[in-house]
């Protein structure tokens, strides 16, 4: 590796004499494979090195790039411009940051600099020291303090601290049912990893676990668990990164991008919720956070451990081959036991809440019980129609139509932004009125309000928690008693611990399994699954509700039964059958343009491109077809599905070809997206 080894931020140990160059190697947030080479101006020569960042001249802009390498080789035929700015006292990336981006660059197929502008956000600036906002410890219910380990949780307590104490990656899949204490195996071996003089990293999906997890690993470890997401300020970004950098903080929390934080000594990665599709970034460069952490610990000698109660079909197959050990939690500890399953037939329903649910709510809430349901939708109603012409609102942006919001009258994308007011009359032939069709969590939290007088409803979808405190204000209020029924998206079905809770509902149960992808039946499995084993945790029990107008599909079988082994069997059995991952690896190419010819031309162009390449048999190209969302922010978009286990080097042609084709289309994109989790 060029340059001298960075360890760390700050560090109170004397560091190594810095050999003084003339030129560095600088990466660039630009589609360009390689580095580019700069002229150290003297005054930077003693404090530059590779981790730091920098502001150069690129053309006739100015952009921060990323020390790579400093050398003394005067490049010849060039005429190099220097560096304008030295923005880093110290190196932001370690050297072993440095080595995961370059693996990123390789495996997903993007710039070195591109990667590195993922790891190291832009709101790393500054060198404040505003702390972040803390969850309200006392509001959540605890945990007896260190309760005794089950027999299978001592088991796999044993097999991760035996890898701890030999310091060597392992990685270990902890499978258990809903509340079969997944988090205290975590706790213990992160106390064995923090005596034996490590610190450890904990992923979980969304911000909204981030209060009760914190609230649990604060109880724990005290104050040296530091927090890391997406709605923290600059300088409490870059606070959080130095602290740990430097060892100041034992335990770093966050969702995917926590993955990058330069914890010194890190001993160990454990990714809770590890089935969820948000630990893969939708924006370039596409990773997934699951493989970097297993990248990452296997790279610094550390001890990887995912657990869910419904495992990644991709995670249960490889534990299955071995290369994964795994841990079953068959039970939850004590008395507790697993909820009850009625599933609710609604194709003989004359409304969207039926009375079974309606009456397990009232019993609920009159006996001083909390409840939770589920919609895994937003806003006041899927769609407005006309009744005399058929016209629907539709996003003039997007193949998809507008949802209607009640609160501001409004009706929105909700993958482009686009809003517009709610017309007076139809656009089309002019008559007055519309009907609503769908219900979103506005409609649902109308409906209970109407048809339950008197309960107290927190809803909680992307509309109420915005700010930097929207979940935990709304989390911490449930935890306190201050609301009768939790009402939300799928960010309520998961990780959330509230012994009060004795009924779940589960509305519009079969939306998902309707969505043309071969993962359908899996993710709604995953989504009901979570949801259902969100109450029973107290000493009342619980039930669970589940609204379906297709009660015959196979997987309501074995949610009923809790049986996530038994539904793994079966689906696997089809994806074996047509070489979709597990069995197989995916590479998904989307071809844009603003007219539905040029996309089309341009996807017909690129999979020709990627047949003749030879980087795949032609066989395993599927496409181009139109994409799901077929427009999208005024792109039209067709999409090829390469289904191919092939390595780096025929990634990088198969892509490399297909850009090629393009080149001359003017107006026409290339996208790709390595092991692809939504096909749409």
């Amino acid at each position: 590796m060029p340059g001298a080894a960075v360890t760390s931020i700050i560090t109170d140990e004397m560091t190594p004499r810095r050999e003084i160059h003339g030129y560095a190697e600088i990466a660039l947030p630009v589609p360009v494979d390689g580095t580019f080479t700069y002229i150290v101006p003297e005054d930077m020569r003693e404090s530059i090195a590779p981790g730091c960042r920098v502001m150069v001249p690129f053309g006739r802009r100015r952009m921060t790039g990323y020390v790579i390498s400093t050398h003394s080789d005067t490049p010849e035929g060039y005429k190099l411009k220097d560096i304008s700015t030295l923005l880093d006292d110290e190196p932001m990336l370690t050297q072993a940051l440095l080595e995961l981006a370059r693996w990123m660059s390789e495996y997903y197929v993007h710039s070195l600099g591109e990667v590195l502008r993922a790891i190291l956000p832009a709101s790393l600036k500054g060198k404040g020291r505003k702390k972040a906002g803390t969850a309200g410890d006392s509001m959540f219910p605890e945990d007896e303090h260190r309760p005794e380990l089950t027999v299978e949780q001592k088991k796999a307590f044993k097999a991760i601290s035996g890898s701890v104490e030999r310091g060597e990656f392992a990685r270990h899949l902890v499978f258990g049912v809903t509340g079969s204490g997944k988090t205290e195996v975590y706790l213990r071996c992160i106390e064995e990893v923090l005596a034996r003089g490590g610190r450890a990293i904990v992923l979980i999906p969304e911000i909204s676990l981030v209060p009760q997890t914190t609230a649990r690993f604060r109880r724990r470890f005290g104050e040296r668990v530091a927090v890391i997401h997406s709605r923290l300020t600059g300088p409490q970004r870059a606070s959080i990164w130095r602290d740990a950098a430097a060892g100041r903080v034992d335990v770093v929390i966050g969702a995917r991008s926590a993955v990058f934080v330069p914890l010194k000594d890190m001993r160990m990665i454990v990714v809770d919720e590890e089935q969820d599709s948000l630990f893969k970034q939708q924006e370039k460069p596409r990773y997934s956070a699951i493989d970097v952490a297993e990248f990452r610990a296997r790279a610094e000698n550390a001890v990887m451990v995912t657990g869910s109660a419904t495992p990644s079909l991709e995670s249960w197959y490889r534990a299955a081959g071995g290369s994964i050990e795994r841990f079953i939690l068959p039970d939850r500890p004590g008395a507790g036991k697993l909820p009850p399953v009625e599933i609710i037939d609604m194709r003989k329903k004359r409304r969207g809440i039926s009375e079974d649910l309606l009456n397990a709510l009232d019993s609920c809430v009159s006996a001083g019980n909390q409840a939770i349901v589920l919609i895994n939708r937003r806003g006041f109603a899927n769609y407005l129609q006309c009744p005399k012409c058929g016209w629907i609102g539709s996003c003039p942006n997007c193949s998809i139509s507008l949802t209607w919001h009640s609160s501001s009258r409004r009706l929105v994308c909700h993958y482009c932004g686009h809003s517009a007011a709610t017309p007076e009359k139809c656009p089309e032939c002019g008559s007055y009125g519309f009907v609503r069709l769908g219900g979103g969590t506005q409609k649902v939290e109308s409906d209970l309000v109407n048809l339950l007088p008197g309960v107290r409803i927190l809803r909680m979808d992307l509309d109420t928690t915005s700010g930097t405190s929207g979940h935990s204000d709304i989390l911490e209020k449930f935890a306190a008693g201050g609301g009768d029924i939790l009402l939300g998206t799928q960010m309520v079905a998961k990780g959330h611990h509230y012994p009060n809770v004795t009924v779940v509902g589960v509305l519009s149960a079969d939306a998902g399994l309707n969505f043309p992808d071969f993962r359908a039946a899996e993710r709604t499995f995953q989504l009901l699954s979570q949801a259902a084993g969100r109450t029973g945790r107290g000493g009342e029990g619980g039930k669970v509700y589940i609204q379906t107008y297709t009660p015959e599909h196979f997987i309501f079988d074995f949610i009923v039964r809790h049986d996530f082994p038994g539904f793994a069997v079966k689906e696997l059995e089809s994806r074996d059958q047509f070489a979709y991952p597990p069995a197989g690896r995916l590479v998904l190419l989307t071809v844009s343009a603003k007219t539905r010819d040029a996309a089309m031309k341009g996807g017909e162009a690129a999979a020709e491109a990627a047949a003749a390449s030879g980087a795949v048999p032609e066989f395993s190209i599927l496409g181009p077809v139109p994409a799901m969302i077929e427009r999208l922010r005024g792109m039209f978009r067709v999409q090829l599905l390469v289904r191919a286990d092939i390595g780096t080097g025929e990634k990088r042609k198969l892509i490399e070809s297909a850009r090629e084709a393009l080149s001359g289309m003017r107006g026409t994109t290339l996208q790709w997206d390595i092991d692809p989790l939504d096909i749409f």
